[in-house]
This record gives C-alpha cells, structure tokens and sequence, in this order.
C-alpha cells in the first residue's frame, strides 16, 4: 500500500516535469504570478469586506457624545468656541 503511494507520488513529479519543460519556463512564470495576483486580490477583497463590516457596526453603534441631525453627525465638541479663536 506504502509502495503505491510513494509510486504515485513519484509518477505526479515526473509528469510534472515533463509538462513543465514541454510548456516553458516563460508561461510557468505567467501561470505562477496570475497565481500569486489572485491568490492576493482575493486576500485583499476578504480584508476589505471585513473593515467595512466593521466601520458599518461602528456607526450604527454611535458614539455617546455625539448628535445626529438627518445624515449629519454634529459631535459635542463643536458645540463650544476655542480658546484660541478670535474674532474681529
């Protein structure tokens, strides 16, 4: 059974081999970086689907100290006048 397997394994490295050298070093490296670009797009997407969810609960959550007015958002601290503006 052990045998069989090592053969088989053996029997998918040579045709590897085989289709590799038949196919070119110039298209595996296409077949490799549309690989990798894919394999990249699909991990980005994943990650951006992930911080939107996030940025939509934080929002719906809301923050204690902030008001809503239609689709504005006003926080508390733009209600009072800063020190340091002057009005002439």
């Amino acid at each position: 059974m052990v045998e069989k397997v090592f053969a088989a394994i053996g029997l998918a490295v040579c045709v590897a081999l085989l289709l590799g050298m038949l196919i070119g070093r110039g298209r595996i490296a296409q077949m490799l970086q549309r690989t990798r670009s894919a394999w990249r797009w699909s991990r980005q997407r994943r990650s951006a689907q992930r911080e939107a969810v996030e940025v939509i609960e934080r929002a719906r959550r809301g923050a204690p100290n902030v008001r809503r007015e239609g689709d504005v958002y006003r926080p508390s601290s733009f209600n009072g006048r800063r020190a340091d503006d002057h009005q002439e």
